[in-house]
Parts: C-alpha cells; structure tokens; sequence
C-alpha cells in the first residue's frame, strides 16, 4: 500500500508548472444575498473595443472567461427571479476573481469582490456566507470566536478550514475576511459525514500596510452564583491581540504578524458528599496561552501564488479533572507546545485548469501529571478523592499533502481530482492509573470499607509507531439544464494499522431551481468512512498484558486500603487491550434534502433534514468476560479489552434557519432551530458495555442526543456609535445511565444498570445560556483611497492579481483578491464587567 501511495504522490509532484501569459482570465461567481449559488445565471463581459463575451454559470454559480483584454470591461450578470446586474470593472493581468451577489427582482444589486472560495457550494450543500461587516461583531477572542461559531451549527459539529487547511487554531478575528458554513455537502473532497464545514478565509494585505491592537479584562462581576454553590462563580479573562500586515512588494508580496495571549482563570463546582460533610465548593483553572504566527503571500507569477505560514503555540491548564464529583485532590495539570507550518501554492493551467497544491508540518509535544500520587478512590453518586491518575508525556509529527486539480469540459462540465494524504510519527509514555482505582458502590460500602473492584495498571512502555492515511477522489458537477444541476463523485480511502483496503464511497448531488420559483432545493446521498484513530493503535501496542509491556490488574471483592488484604479478593492479572482480527474502517450512509428561500428583500429561510445510518461502528466488550458461571475463557486473567467494528449507529436531524440582513445599516440576526435523534452502540470506542456477552442491548441514545437546540443571535446599532451583540442559546435535556453502582457480573466494571433500563434513557435539566455584549469603535486615521465599498458604492471596481485563497471547486482564474482591503476600525469591546483597549493604524 506505501508503494501506491508514493506513486500517487509522483504522479501529482510531476504536474508543470503553468506558463505565464499576457491576457486576462476573470471567473465571476454569482450568488444571492445569503451566499447561495444561483446556478441559472448568465454573465456577459463587453470590453472597451465594444468585443461581447458571454457565458452560462455552473451548478456552483461560477464561470470563467479567458484571453480578456487588459484593462476596463462592462460586466452584465442576469438571472430569472433577480435584479439584473451591471458594474464596471478592470481586469489585470493574469487571473482575477469576482462575486455578484443578485437580489430578488426590485431589489438593488451589489457587487463584492472576495476570496476565491465565496459562493463555493460543492456537493450542492446548502451554504451561509458572513462577510467583514458581520464578523467584526462576533468575538475578538478565537476561543469565544469557535464556540459562537460552533452555536451556529445548530449541534452538528463543525470542522474548521482555514485557507484550505483542515484543524489548528483560529486566525484574530481582524484577519479574517469571510466566514462560510456549508451543510450537508456531498461533495468527493470531504471526509466528513454529518457536520458542518466552516470555511475561513483571510486577509491578504497586498495594497497597505495596517494593523490592530488589543487588550481585554473580563472578570466576575456579573456572575450568577452556581445553584451548588456557596457563592459567585470566580472568573477571570485577561487576553492580549497584536497583529500587523501589508506589503513588501505592493500587489506581490505581502506579509502579516500576528501575536495573542491568555492569561486567565475560570472554575468549576465541586458537588460532592462525603462521610462527614456535603460539599459545595468553586475551583478556579488558570490557563496560560501564547501564539506567534508569521504569514507570507507571494505572486510567483502571474497565475501562481505561495502561501506560507508558521505558528508557535504554548498552552497550560491547571486544575484539570476537578468539579463535579471529583474533589480537589484529583487534579491534573496539562502543557503543551507545538509548532506548525503551513504552505499552499495555486496555479493556473491554460484557460480551464486549476492546481492548488498544501503542504502542512506539525510538530507537538504534550505532558500531563496529577498534583497527587495516591490511589484513586471512586464513590459512585458522592465523591471521588485521591490522585487523577494521569501520568503521560509524547510527541507527534504529522505530516499532510493535499492537491487539488480543476478543470472545466466544455460549458457544462467542472471536474475535480484529488488526493489528500496523511502521515504521523507518535512517540507516547502513558503511565495512566498507576498507582490503582478503588471502586465503591455507594457511600454505605465506602463506609464499610467493601469496594467492588480495584484496577491498577502496570509496567511503563514508550511506544514509537507511525500511521499513514490517504484519500483519493474525483467529481464532476454539470449542469443539466437552467433548473437542474447534478454531481456526481466517488472517493477511495485506505489506512495503515487496518486491514481494510477497498473503501469506495459514491457521492451524488442536486441543485433544483424552478423557473421564475425563487427558492432552490438541494440534496444528496454519500457515503462516508472514519479513520482508525491512532490513539487506539497506541492502546493495543501498549497493554498487552506481557512482562515486558503493560498489562491490566483486576482485583474483586478487595481490600481497602490493602487491596490484596480482602478475605474473598479474587486477583485477576494480564488484562490487555486488543484490536479485532476482522477490525474495519467504519463508515455511514448520509442523505439529505434541503430548501432555501428568500421570503423579503432581507430575510431569507434554509430549511433541511439529514438521516445518517453508521455501519462498522467501533465499540468495544471484554472478550474474557466470565459466563453465568462465572468462568471466564482465559482463567486466572483479567479484563481483556477488544476493539471491534461491530456497532451501529442512526441519527436524525432537521434544521431550520432564519437569517434577516440589512447591510446598509451593518445589522443582521439570524435564528437556528434542531431537532435531533441519535441511537449508537457506544459513545466511545474503549467504553466497555454492562453486559459484554450481550453487547447489543447497548442500543440506545448518544450521549449527543439532545432532541431540540435553538439558537439566536442579533447585531444591531444603537445611539452613539454603539453597537450590541445578543446571542442565546438554549436546548433540551442530555440523556444520562442509571445505574445500581453494583458488578452484579462480576466483569469488574461498576455500570450494572437496574433490570428493564435501557443506556442513556434518563433525562438531566435543559439549558438556557445569554451572551450580551456592547461595543463602540474608534478609528485612528482617516480612511484611505480603495476602502471597502458598501453596499450602493460608485466607482469601479479593480480587481488585483496574486492572491491565494481557501479551496473553492473548478476556481480556474481564481487567485484574485480586493486590491484595497484596508479593514474596518477594529473594534473594542466592553460591557459592565469588562474593560477593553483597541487600536487600528
């Protein structure tokens, strides 16, 4: 299989690179005023010699017009059901990039020139766009930025891609340009089944230089007391932002500077009951945060530009593990520090093809250690004491190569192949539950000094071990006609570390526009699989219950605090954790139908529903889990661990969305609804079921099964300059396991759960949370020539050459950015409890 992969890669690494040429090349994306792609455009460009070119869009919204002539061109975009649009605009050399956003007919039009991945719609997913204006309201914090971000998905999980990238941290909020949220998308290139992709595209600084400046304290003044605690909840954020970009060689070679900082605290609540007093207690969490990136963009010509980029984070907590439960003594503290480079290169390939090449490196070390050595001691439904257990240092390198390669097939066909390749080196010392676990299973046998089980593992081992993954795909959308638009796709995936080699998965995508309808409607069927994570792989190669590696004690019915001093203690050594023989990638059948629909000039409605059933699920059951007799197969040994891909899994989920935009005025809201259903097997792969020789009955609701989440938020202007940001959340009730606290089958695992009660089948308290914040911005300068252009702006509109982007589908021409992207004033912060200091230059 290695071999298959290096000779993928030879074959990508011998692409040339493209030739410079003289003319234009322009690709005109169109969309409506919620990002959408309106598939039945039709764009016509007249030069300044009175020369017509005209072209129909794709299923996406997208066309592309080479050997353009230099200079100003009239641009007409008409569709039915919208205003037609006309602007001007002048062509550079090379490639260059435009979005027309068209409005329902009656309303004005605007044009926006953006990154190369706006309007992207891949896979006929339904997609929201957030523009400059919009962003600068949300958090300036990237913690806080994710987690409004991540409220926005309606509770389906979000993978982030920065410029193309998948994971890492997020950009400063004033880097960002565009923020996209595609649902539901089928396209071959995605690996991900069922959650949201968040795409982040960055500034690119070309023409000016400018920068910004921030400070924020937030502290508790404000905090309600927790229902469990004696007072208010402590709380304290102290955050730092610098950052600066702009040119080195003005419309070619830009870099930017960015540094942040954390240095703050929150809690957690102990709830706890112990023999001689109940306890109600606040823990503050320091955590200390460091990040330095340098970014670099470059046109290497005309039609290809660089991108590289380097970061360097550090990140320790303390007081991990506490709360709840879990009393102060069983914290843990974690540090880590990686460092991390990103390269990307776009190239232009004659009048129809696009390459972009990413390379990214990562380099992370990472420690844990408990503040105490002492034995773990667990009181199920009152109190956990001792130490946490923890005990763990290791490093990763992890390399990953993607290529995309697009090209257009005549007027109807966008095709696109590619590969996505993954390799990880991890190096790991896991010394975990070393000095052993004491299980009770009430405070009553804590008392009487019975506790049901006591595990312990082990032996020390530093495993070394790599995995490589790889993911190869190709798709064609094309258009049927004005109304109907289809793709169709097929990826393969395959892994080391599973023998599972044959893992085709068909893609298939629709994109329906009724004629004079003002409404589209999208759907889908995929085929997803998952990869075998490494850190099961580490478990299997660590605990094999052999001398020389580690292995799991169990003892039942033992002493306390002597665990072998039991009268009827029954030591059970060598437990191990295992892989299946038969293991398999697992993988889940996903389709979906969607509606837009724009209901006024400024409010728009999406509306979808998503069914996921998951086969090859992992979860895992002690193979030596003893009979009704309680004879196990492997006599004399403990709990042998085995990882299977035998579990399913079924979820449901409709979504409904209200998004109201009035850009004039810099005001949006938008309302998120979901209704959810999730049935699994396991919510983990190493949890081990309460019956291992009926793991089956396990069927029941995720732990992410939480039927109704609603989800609001609001931007609006007020008095003086001052804007207010609203964002609420609320959601229902999450399941939890009632359980007896007993080992009625004496497999050494405390989750017996009463006679006719399901997994996950009781029910906590529903949620309710409200983030309000008042913000006022100040500018320092005055505004330069080629500012942003709001909505109605005159002039035309110049478009530069050279700039990179985050991935778009068949973005030939695609490598233009705003050659005048000075941000707006960034904006500072404030409410009652919290001061803030920002300055933009």
């Amino acid at each position: 299989m290695r071999t298959g992969i290096i000779t993928v890669l030879a074959m990508l690494a011998s692409v040339p690179l493209a030739a410079q040429g003289n003319d234009a090349q322009l690709r005109v994306t169109v969309i409506d005023q919620t990002g959408a792609s309106i598939p039945s455009a039709r764009v016509r460009v007249t030069t300044a010699a009175g020369v017509a070119r005209e072209a129909d869009v794709d299923q996406r919204g997208q066309t592309t017009l080479t050997a353009l002539p230099i200079g100003p061109v009239e641009l007409q975009v008409e569709a039915g059901g919208f205003s037609p649009h006309a602007a001007r605009a002048t062509l550079r050399r090379g490639a260059n990039n435009q979005t027309v956003t068209l409005y329902i007919a009656g309303v004005q039009e605007e044009i926006v020139v953006t990154g190369p991945a706006a309007g992207d719609t891949r896979g006929n997913a339904l997609t929201t766009t957030l523009e400059e204006g919009e962003i600068a309201q949300l958090s300036d914090d990237p913690d806080e930025l994710r987690a409004q971000l991540e409220a926005l998905t309606g509770g389906a999980g979000a993978v982030f891609n920065v410029n193309g990238f998948r994971g890492g941290r997020l950009p400063n909020r004033d880097e960002i340009r565009q923020i996209r949220f595609r649902t539901n998308s089928f396209s071959a290139d995605n690996h991900e089944a069922g959650r949201v992709q968040v795409d982040i595209i960055t500034r690119p600084g070309l023409t000016e230089w400018s920068g910004n400046a921030n400070f924020g304290l937030r502290n508790d003044v404000l905090n309600a007391r927790n229902a469990f605690a004696r007072t208010e909840t402590p709380e304290q954020f102290r955050r730092f932002t610098a950052g600066l970009r702009g040119p080195l060689v003005r419309n070619r070679t830009s870099l930017r500077i960015g540094v942040d900082g954390n240095r703050s605290f929150d809690s957690t609540t102990i709830v706890a009951l112990r023999p001689d007093a109940r306890i109600a207690d606040q823990v503050k969490r320091p955590f200390e945060q460091t990040n330095v990136t340098v970014g670099l963009e470059h046109g290497l010509t005309t039609s290809q530009t660089l991108r590289l980029e380097y970061r360097r984070s550090e990140d320790e907590r303390r007081n991990l593990g506490v709360g709840d439960f879990n009393l102060v003594e069983r914290a843990f503290s974690r540090a880590s520090t990686e460092h991390r480079v990103r390269t990307s290169v776009q190239s232009v390939f004659g009048r129809s093809a696009l390459n972009e090449l990413r390379v990214q490196w990562n380099f992370q070390e990472n420690a844990s250690r408990s503040v105490s050595d002492a034995p773990t001691v667990i009181v199920i439904d009152a109190f956990s004491s001792g130490g946490a257990g923890v005990a763990s240092e290791g490093s990763t390198r992890a390399l990953e190569i993607g290529d995309d390669f697009d090209v257009n097939v005549g007027r109807r066909h966008a095709m696109r192949v590619g590969m996505l390749f993954e390799a990880g080196a991890y190096r790991n010392l896991d010394a975990r539950n070393a000095a052993g676990t004491f299980t009770f299973g009430s405070l009553e046998a804590f008392l009487a000094g019975r506790p049901n089980a006591f595990t312990q593992r082990l032996g020390q081992l530093r495993t070394a071990f790599s995995q490589y993954e790889l993911g190869v795909y190709w798709q064609d959308d094309f258009r049927i006609n004005r109304a109907l638009s289809l793709s169709v796709g097929v990826r393969e995936e395959l892994q080391t570390n599973v023998g599972d080699a044959m893992n085709l998965m068909p893609r298939f995508g629709f994109t329906f526009t009724p004629r004079r309808a003002r409404l589209t409607v999208r759907g889908g069927y995929g085929i997803f699989h998952d990869w075998y994570e490494s850190s099961l792989h580490d478990q299997t190669l660590r605990v094999t219950g052999a001398a020389d590696a580690q292995r799991d004690l169990l003892i039942l019915d033992p002493g306390y605090p002597d665990p072998a001093g039991g009268v009827a203690a029954t030591i059970l050594g060598s437990g191990r954790v295992q892989a299946s023989p038969d293991l398999r990638m697992p993988y889940v059948h996903q389709a979906s139908i969607g509606l837009e629909r724009p209901i006024t000039q400024n409010l728009t409605f999406q509306t979808s529903y998503n069914r996921i059933r998951g086969r090859n699920q992992l979860r895992s059951r002690d193979v030596n889990a003893p009979d009704a007799f309680g004879i196990r197969p492997e006599p004399g040994v403990g709990t042998v661990t085995q990882i299977e891909s035998t579990g399913r899994s079924a979820g449901d989920r409709v979504n409904a969305n209200l998004f109201y935009r009035v850009p004039q005025r810099r005001m949006f809201m938008g309302a998120n609804y979901t209704w959810a259903k999730v049935r699994n097997h396991a919510d983990t792969p190493l949890s081990l079921p309460a019956d291992s020789r009926n793991p089956d009955a396990e069927w029941g609701p995720s732990s992410q099964d939480v039927r109704h989440r609603f989800n609001a938020m609001m931007n609006v202007g007020l008095p003086l300059g001052v804007r207010a940001f609203v964002n609420a959340s609320a959601q229902s009730a999450a399941p939890y396991t009632t359980i007896t606290g007993s080992d009625d089958n004496r497999d050494g695992v405390s989750n017996d759960r009463p006679a006719g009660v399901g997994r996950n089948t009781a029910r906590g308290a529903a949620r309710f949370d409200l983030n309000v914040r008042f913000t006022r911005g100040f500018g320092f300068g005055g505004r330069r020539e080629g500012g942003p252009r709001g909505p109605g702006g005159g002039g035309p509109v110049v478009i530069a050459g050279g700039q990179g982007g985050g991935p778009a589908a068949v973005r030939v021409a695609a490598l233009a950015a705003a050659s005048s992207a000075r941000a707006a004033p960034t904006t500072a912060a404030s409410g009652s409890s919290s001061t803030s200091r920002a300055s933009t230059f």
